[in-house]
């Protein structure tokens, strides 16, 4: 029975051979390095599935359809889309065949690189990773490498703010050996910079309020970003009214601040800013909170050599001489104050257009802690002592000095006398007659 049904058997196989052989023959033949057209029949969010046409699909990971990373696949490929693709391997050990747009892009698209290298014409690109010495930018599907110092016209320290963004590029070197591309916008930067500048230094004036970031910090100041790759310095002396050491104390880099203008050079592209606020300027009704005459409480800020500096609130330090620190007579203010020490001033004198105020420990203490009659009476007396003692001095070098001057006098009365004797000497030689011996006899 089985005899029976061998021949039906084996005319099976033969035709169902017969046909995988025609349907082997109705696919095209694909080998590695092939550039193959495509249809996108399916896509995920880490791969494209491209019919070739073949009896499998081609598979393209998202590393090679794009070198953006923070792009999505669903967004940019699309089911039905037509794409050509490099055939990077036909079995990936599974029966699949790897391919690559990004590949053929690449290869399209580099005779433009070339190209606008030759014309020096800028090309559009985005930045899509950071890598040691400078960043990666996808310029027309290639991965051109951009160096750090090229990817502003300043020095950038932090390259990750640029990833993901997009700008234009001058190509500057290709080998197309090793099939390296160099690129940067160092110049378009600096053109750039120079336009918005013109254009912002066109609507800023002096007094006008404007919002920034802090960008940096030095030992003189701040400086703020306001927008449009323009900066103004806040120097550390307007960064409060208050005494400020250093920047770092009251600002940190990434800050949101609001400036005013109080300095603009156009010339130099400069704008000095200022963060003290005009209607907390604690000097706008200083007499009126310090009257003069009147005794006020404040803190020692620094000791000099002549004298101490004194904060009676923020923004306001006085300064008392070293003659009003004491009653008694010292060498140097540390001997009576010391930095941080609370002391009760009187307030002698008000300069508020040179804002300076002059003050006197000495006067507050003898009025808030006025001297016995007796310390009094010896002290009034030493005074006049010590007064007496300076008039005796100047009396003794005045006198001095006139003995001196009549001394020298003596001197020249000497010193004439001698030449008009030797004068008159010399005359009366010349003028004398000398006789005339006798004469002998004939």
């Amino acid at each position: 029975m089985s005899d029976m049904f061998a021949p039906q058997e084996n005319e099976n196989l033969d035709e169902a051979q017969e046909f995988r052989d025609m349907l082997d023959k109705s696919f095209m033949t694909i080998r590695n390095g092939a550039i193959v057209k495509g249809t996108i029949v399916r896509v995920t969010n880490t791969e494209v599935i491209v019919d070739l046409g073949y009896k499998s699909d081609g598979i393209i990971i998202k590393s090679e359809y794009t070198d953006d990373s923070s792009a999505s696949l669903t967004d940019i490929a699309k089911q039905g889309d037509v794409v050509e693709v490099f055939v990077v391997r036909v079995n990936d050990g599974e029966g699949n065949i790897l391919v690559s747009k990004k590949k053929v892009d690449s290869r399209a698209n580099y005779g433009k690189l070339e190209q606008a290298l030759e014309d020096k014409t800028p090309l559009p690109g985005k930045i899509v990773d950071v890598v040691r010495g400078g960043l990666i930018a996808n310029i027309l599907g290639n991965r051109v490498f951009v160096p750090a110092s090229q990817i502003s016209s300043r020095f950038e320290k932090e390259l990750d703010v640029f990833k993901g963004k997009e700008f234009n590029f001058n190509i500057l070197e290709i080998d197309r050996a090793k099939r390296r591309v160099l690129a940067g916008r160092k110049e378009l930067a600096a053109k750039e910079a120079e336009e918005k500048r013109n254009e912002i230094f066109g609507k800023l004036e002096i007094g006008q309020s404007i919002e920034g970031t802090v960008s940096r910090l030095t030992d003189f100041g701040a400086f703020i970003d306001l927008g449009c790759g323009v900066d103004g310095l806040v120097h550390v002396s307007e960064l409060a009214w208050k005494r400020v050491r250093k920047p770092s104390d009251v600002l940190n880099v990434g800050d949101t601040v609001k400036t005013t203008i109080i300095k603009l050079d156009p010339e130099s592209g400069k704008i000095s800013l200022s963060l003290k606020d005009i209607n907390a300027n604690p000097w706008n009704n200083i007499a009126e909170k310090y009257p003069i005459g009147e005794i006020v409480a404040g803190t020692v800020a620094r000791l000099t050599q002549f004298g101490a500096f004194v904060t009676l609130e923020d923004g306001i330090d006085g300064l008392v001489h070293i003659s009003q620190i004491s009653t008694r007579r010292i060498g140097k203010p540390s001997e009576e104050l010391s930095v941080g020490q609370r002391i009760e001033v009187k307030v002698m004198d008000i300069d508020i257009e040179k804002q300076k105020i002059s003050l006197s420990k000495r006067e507050a203490d003898l009025i808030l802690n006025p001297p016995p009659i007796e310390d009094e009476v010896e002290a009034v007396e030493a005074e006049a002592v010590e007064a007496v003692a300076d008039v005796v001095e100047e009396a003794v070098e005045a006198v001095e000095a006139v003995e001196a001057v009549e001394a020298v006098s003596d001197v020249a009365e000497e010193a004439v006398a001698d030449v008009a004797e030797k004068a008159v000497a010399e005359e009366v030689a010349e003028t004398a007659v000398t006789p005339e011996p006798p004469k002998e006899d004939e």
